[in-house]
């Protein structure tokens, strides 16, 4: 559920109505399949939709340089979703890519893939720490991460355990990872087409969003520059 509010706020491309009401529609189908005894609880019952025009909710998904390094040095209950979460920050995949990723995917220290979700191509160079992350090289079958058998939910257990134990006041998902690489490398000086290459997008248009968060970033930061007086 978290999931697809996710998709609704940040990648559906909705016009003429808002995310909000594609998600209230929803609701309604699964209060209906309540009554009618096809599941036993609503789901999206924890799940609060706030309208992101009253706050930056892509704010709340990006990792600052500091905050990944925060991660790293943090105890996860999982050591494999602590590798792939970090990996997918310095790659942009996504839980959908993690899982099905294997050495064969990874040439000459490029990861070759599609975005399970749109087909996108994915070749990106892996930098030293994505490098790191995945460790010694093995058969080009093998899976690189050890996740196939725990569930989304057991992956979602231990990112909010995780970054408790941190004290950093964001919520994590694996789109927080793809956000944050797309962020990352904007901040490092990559133009809009380059980024929306790396991202597997078709065209810049699903990457503006990552570009108008930068430049609020940017804004943000020049507005706390010190005050001097005359």
């Amino acid at each position: 559920m978290e999931t697809y509010k996710t998709y609704l706020i940040h990648d559906a491309k909705l016009s003429g109505e808002t995310a909000h009401n594609y998600f209230t529609r929803f609701k309604k189908v699964l209060r209906n399949a309540k009554i009618k005894g096809y599941i036993k609880s609503m789901p999206t019952d924890e799940i609060r939709f706030e309208n992101p025009n009253k706050e930056d909710t892509l704010r709340k998904q990006v990792l600052t340089p500091e905050e990944l390094q925060l991660l790293a040095n943090t105890h996860c209950g999982n050591s494999e979703v602590k590798k792939a979460f970090l990996f997918c920050c310095y790659t942009s995949l996504g839980m959908a890519e993690i899982r099905k990723l294997k050495w064969k995917n990874i040439k000459n220290n490029r990861l070759e893939t599609v975005r399970e979700k749109t087909g996108g191509q994915i070749n990106n160079r892996l930098n030293s720490v994505a490098v790191h992350l995945i460790g010694e090289r093995k058969n080009n079958e093998d899976f690189i991460f050890d996740l196939q058998i725990i569930s989304d939910n057991a992956v979602n257990k231990n990112l909010k355990y995780w970054i408790q134990r941190t004290k950093i006041d964001k919520h994590l998902t694996f789109y927080c990872a793809r956000h944050t690489f797309a962020c990352l490398l904007l901040m490092n000086g990559a133009n809009l087409k380059t980024v929306a290459d790396a991202m597997g997008h078709s065209s810049t248009k699903s990457t503006l969003k990552y570009l108008n968060h930068v430049q609020k970033l940017q804004d943000s930061a020049i507005d706390d520059l010190p005050v001097i007086t005359f």
